[in-house]
This record gives structure tokens, C-alpha cells and sequence, in this order.
């Protein structure tokens, strides 16, 4: 709403709305600038209807005063906001005797204005003055206390900013703007567990939070050490909002999980390939080198073709021992085909763990070089056998099933083990590739 003309000897009434000082994605309401007010000189009876039952009781000026707020008003529509404080404030000071009613309207115009000023300072001295003067009704007083919030806050005194928006949602505030400004100045008072808790509680109230929200309240939790819920809503970050920047912390925090094992690195690092996280030459070789350790060699050569693709490898004082690795590593992919073809074509060897995990091997390599439907029945077959480590290899199966298209397959086998121990996180963080991938970058 707007700032609407003082009409003596006319009441206040409500006029065409339009949102000013829009704070924090909401509007501050004007229209607390402007009680129900009604000339001296006239009887009650000719006043105009009153905007609304808010604003009873009418409160009085007299003439001269309602003329400047007109004047000021006039200013204020025609973009003179600072010729507007001034025609108050000469008001302020050239008529005698203001009453209390007249000193509040006055206060809480020229305090807005000042807010629309930038002039923060200002707007909370004559918004307080406004409030200190009792003679407004209460829901005047309200949006006064809304907009003092606002204004302490802009002034970055976090601690007034809080009271204030505190002492109007006791007076009955179910502004979001209000909301917005205490929980931002409590955690700007570096008070990260009543942020917590207020977000909490609006989440609890609201059913969800927005964005904002969401990514401040993940920000006090990390701030608070609260790891497991930092990372809950670090995911639900990417899962529903898809902020992209969370998926470095993320990937950092995997091999810190309680019950990490060093053997499931080269999944971690799969993962950051597939995410396009992969920049340093090491990045590349140490990758290569586990897959090749696996007995990958098809899957080491097309890591190190992505690095050299990217320009990471095949530089500097290292490129020759580089390119020698990338040719020996192309030598056995090559050799390693030919023995692949023909253990596709054999039954899948179950009879003990070792024949089981060599089963699981051979299918993932053949998934490595392309040939998907014999090296995902091979795995699938060995997942029902007695592996070292069922997990992870159901981790990999689900890599497998990523690779060969067919991602809700996949999705359902990282979610097999978004609670194990240690595992759990990278499960997670390989479900959310799988749903939103990111365009292989090496």
C-alpha cells in the first residue's frame, strides 16, 4: 500500500496499493506511515469510512498538520522522498503544541520516508519516537515495529534488529519479512544454535523452507560441527534445488566418513571424474593406476585419455613419462580384450569367494570396454555369491548400471546402501549423479 493523502476534514481512508521498501523479498506496508485520522474542526459524523476495523479508533490532527502530510505525501508520490522528509520536519518544528496523535503520524511518515531514503538512522529515531508516543492503534504500531526491524537491520545492529522483530511477532507479526530479519540477525550474531532453532521451527510450522532458508540453515549447522545434519541438507540442496556448489564439500567429507576404507577410494574417484572435479595431472594417474591395479586396463586407458583430452596431461616436465604410461596402458587394454571376449562367453564361476570376486572382475571389465548386457550378468550373478566386500561391490555394480543407461537401476542399488557405515555418503552422492549428471568433463 501507499502513502494516502491526509484530506481535512476528512478521515483516512485506504487507497490503491503499491509495495515499498521491499526488504528481504517482502513489502515493508507504507500504509502504517498513515493512521485513521480525522481534522479537529470537523465532527466525527462527516469523516470519510475508515479503511478498515484496524484502524479505529480514529485518532485527530488539526488542519495545518494534515495539510503538510498531504504536501509531504504529494513529494513523496512524485519521487521526492527527500523534499517530502524535509516538508515533515518543518512541520515538526514550526507547529505549536503537537498532540500526541499528531507528533505519532507525523514520526511515522517522516520514518518511512527515511527508510525509503536509506537513511536508516533517522528512520529508527522517528520510528521509535512514533512508538513512544502511544497514540496509535495497535495494528499501526505493528507495521511500525516491522519496519523498525528492518531498519536496525540495515544498519547491521543485529542485536536491535532481533528485539525488534521479536517484540512485533509478540504483538501478533506473521510477516515473512520479520521472520526473514530475525533468524538472518540472529545467526549474524553469530548465534548459530537460536538460528538453528528458529529454522527449524519455521520449517516445522511451514512444511518446507525456501531456498534461503534452507542453504542459511545448513550454513549454522556447519558452523556448528553438526556434521550429519550439515550434510543431510547439503544433499537435499543438490537433490531439490540443484545448487551445484555444495558438491566439493561434499565430495571432501566422504573420505572423513567414520569407517572409511582406503580401498574404496577409486569409487570416490570415479565419482569426481563423472562429475568433471578431476584437475590435477595426479587426479588422473592415481585413478589409472587403481583402475589398472583392478585389473581395468581399459578403464585406466580411457581415464588417462580423458586427462590428456583436457589438457591436464601430456605437458611440462612430465609429459614424456606420461605418454610412455598412456601407451603401456593402451598396450594392455588392448591384450586384455581378446581373453574378455572369451570369458563372456563362459558360465559365471561361483563356487567360492575367489571365484566369485573374479566372476564380479571380469564383468566389470567387460562393462569398461562397452560390452554391457554380458558384463552386468556376470556381476549380477556374483552379487548372489560370498564376496570380500558385498557393499562395495554393489556400489560398482551400480556404476555399471550408470554407465550401461540405465540410471534407475542404478539409483535403486546406490539406495541399497545410503546407510551404510562409511559407504553411506558416497551411495548418496553417486544416486544424485545418477539423477542429475553433470556432462562428463574428464
Amino acid at each position: 500500500m501507499s502513502l494516502t493523502r491526509f484530506m481535512p476534514p476528512m478521515r483516512f481512508s485506504g487507497s490503491a496499493a503499491k509495495p515499498l521498501l521491499p526488504a528481504l523479498g517482502t513489502a515493508l506496508l507504507l500504509a502504517c506511515a498513515a493512521p485513521a485520522v480525522q481534522a479537529q474542526a470537523q465532527p466525527a459524523a462527516a469523516a470519510a469510512p475508515a479503511a478498515s476495523a484496524a484502524s479505529a479508533p480514529a485518532f485527530t490532527v488539526r488542519p495545518e498538520v494534515g495539510t503538510a502530510l498531504n504536501q509531504a505525501i504529494d513529494l513523496f508520490r512524485a519521487g521526492k522522498a527527500d523534499q517530502a522528509r524535509a516538508t515533515i520536519e518543518q512541520a515538526q518544528t514550526a507547529i505549536p503544541n503537537l498532540q500526541p496523535a499528531e507528533a505519532t503520524v507525523l514520526n511515522r511518515v517522516r520514518g518511512l520516508v527515511e527508510m525509503q531514503l536509506e537513511q536508516y538512522a533517522a528512520a529508527a529515531q522517528s520510528l521509535q519516537a512514533a512508538l513512544a508516543a502511544g497514540a496509535q492503534s495497535p495494528q499501526d504500531a505493528l507495521q511500525c515495529r516491522e519496519a523498525l526491524a528492518r531498519a536496525y537491520f540495515n544498519l547491521k545492529a543485529y542485536a536491535d534488529a532481533a528485539k525488534a522483530a521479536r517484540e512485533a511477532q509478540a504483538a501478533g507479526s506473521k510477516a515473512a519479512a520479520v521472520q526473514a530479519v530475525l533468524v538472518r540477525a540472529t545467526y549474524l550474531q553469530n548465534d548459530f544454535k537460536g538460528s538453528v532453532d528458529l529454522l527449524e521451527a519455521q520449517a516445522r510450522r511451514e512444511g518446507k523452507l525456501a531456498l534461503e532458508d534452507l542453504r542459511l540453515l545448513a550454513s549454522a549447522y556447519g558452523n556448528l560441527k553438526d556434521d550429519a545434519n550439515y550434510i543431510r541438507l547439503a544433499e537435499q540442496l543438490l537433490r531439490e534445488h540443484g545448487r551445484q556448489e555444495y558438491w566439493p564439500d561434499l565430495m571432501a567429507r566422504v573420505q572423513r566418513q567414520p569407517g572409511w576404507q582406503p580401498r574404496w577410494d577409486i569409487d570416490l574417484y570415479r565419482l569426481r571424474l563423472q562429475r568433471g572435479m578431476m584437475e590435477e595431472p595426479d587426479d588422473y594417474l592415481v585413478l589409472a593406476e587403481m583402475a589398472a591395479k583392478a585389473g581395468l586396463p581399459a578403464e585406466a586407458q580411457q581415464v588417462l585419455d580423458a586427462g590428456f583430452a583436457k589438457g591436464v596431461l601430456g605437458k611440462g616436465a612430465a609429459a614424456a613419462e606420461q605418454e610412455r604410461l598412456r601407451a603401456s596402458i593402451t598396450r594392455q587394454a588392448r591384450d586384455d580384450r581378446a581373453s574378455l571376449e572369451a570369458a563372456a562367453a563362459r558360465p559365471p564361476a561361483l563356487g567360492d569367494a575367489r571365484a566369485a570376486a573374479n566372476t564380479f572382475n571380469t564383468g566389470a571389465a567387460l562393462v569398461a570396454i562397452g560390452t554391457f548386457e554380458p558384463g552386468l550378468a556376470l556381476m549380477k550373478a556374483a552379487l548372489a555369491a560370498s564376496l570380500p566386500d558385498g557393499d562395495q561391490a554393489r556400489l560398482q555394480y551400480g556404476q555399471a548400471l550408470a554407465a550401461a543407461g540405465k540410471p534407475t537401476e542404478a539409483a535403486a542399488a546406490f539406495q541399497q546402501l545410503a546407510e551404510r557405515p562409511g559407504l553411506g555418503l558416497l551411495a548418496r552422492l553417486w544416486a544424485l549423479a545418477v539423477a542429475a549428471p553433470a556432462p562428463r568433463q574428464g
